[in-house]
């Protein structure tokens, strides 16, 4: 499938996500969808769990704080987030708890959401063909690995499914929020799971 031939299939996806009634009538899910972004080109997808406030603003995948850590952390290992990775989510509505006053907060997608959202996914990596995977966090880690997957405990290693390699790790939200209680190790645990990439994807590949 050529570069035009992957976007045309990946703008169809995204109306589809746009369109997808079902998706906005769970209780605690939003109604703005929020699209992939990268390169379709890239050997490697980078998958969060779902989107949060700021990613629904802008309807972009990791574009808070998360994402500002993520670009960060990938840009000191010499890649261009843009150019070397397809950035998305195991679901693109955001999933939360309301609060009194109006206010949301994030939570983790349900398994109910999951499942109403998993088609989309499931296109995003035959259009896009990875090589690796990278999976953000427990339930991205858990879509490709099983529900029994503990990130803590297996976190780093390559794991392979359908011929492609996961590698999963910590959420970056999840490395802010150890960080800001004194956990500076989680940090360097991050950033050792992502230095293995390198193993498989070199910066520049999907050039």
């Amino acid at each position: 499938m050529s570069r035009n031939e992957k976007e045309d299939a990946i703008k169809k996806i995204i109306k589809d996500i746009a369109d997808c009634k079902p998706c906005r009538e769970l209780p605690g899910v939003g109604d703005i969808p929020v699209f992939p972004r990268g390169n379709t080109d890239a050997a490697c997808m980078l998958i969060g769990e779902g989107p949060g406030e700021q990613e629904e603003r802008q309807q972009k995948p990791f574009v808070g704080a998360a994402g500002k850590l993520l670009t960060e952390t990938l840009t000191d290992m010499g890649y261009d987030v843009n150019r070397d990775f397809y950035i998305t989510n195991v679901v693109k509505y955001r999933s939360y708890k309301a609060l009194p006053g109006g206010r949301k907060k994030n939570k983790p997608p349900t398994v109910k959401q999951i499942n109403s959202e998993r088609d989309f996914l499931e296109r995003e990596i035959a259009v896009v063909k990875p090589k690796l995977i990278v999976t953000l966090g427990a339930k991205a880690s858990q879509w490709f690995l099983g529900k029994d997957f503990k990130l803590t405990e297996e976190r780093g290693k390559l794991y392979t499914w359908h011929g492609i390699s996961i590698l999963p790790t910590f959420h970056p939200a999840a490395v802010i929020r150890a960080m800001a209680a004194g956990g500076e190790e989680r940090m360097r645990e991050f950033r050792d799971d992502l230095e293995k990439i390198r193993a498989i994807i070199k910066p520049g590949m999907a050039a």
